[in-house]
C-alpha cells in the first residue's frame, strides 16, 4: 500500500510524547509512533466488534430480535461512530 502524507497539528505537549516515544528507541520516526498509535486504536475498535458477536453467538436460542437484525444494528452504530470519528462531514 503506498503511502500518504498527512499535515497534522498537535500540542507542544503531544509533540514532547510523540519526540519521547521516538527516542526510547522502540520507533525510527514519529511517522511510526503515530502509525502504531492507529494500528492500536484499529485493534481496539474490532476486539469490541469481535466481542459483540461473541455476545451474540452465546444468546443464540434467546428470545429476541434474529442475530441478523442484531448484526445489521451492530454494524451500523459501529459505522455511525467512525463517520463521526473519521469522517465527520460526511455525517450531515
Amino acid at each position: 500500500m503506498a503511502a500518504v502524507t498527512l499535515n497534522i497539528s498537535v500540542s507542544q505537549e503531544q509533540a514532547a510524547w510523540v519526540r519521547s516515544r521516538k527516542e526510547s528507541g522502540n520507533f525510527v520516526s514519529a511517522s511510526d509512533v503515530v502509525r502504531d498509535l492507529i494500528r492500536r486504536e484499529r485493534e481496539k475498535e474490532l476486539a469490541a466488534i469481535e466481542s459483540e458477536f461473541a455476545r451474540m453467538d452465546q444468546r443464540d436460542g434467546a428470545d429476541g430480535p434474529e442475530p441478523v437484525e442484531e448484526i445489521v444494528t451492530a454494524v451500523r452504530k459501529v459505522r455511525e461512530r467512525f463517520l463521526k470519528s473519521y469522517a465527520p462531514d460526511r455525517c450531515a
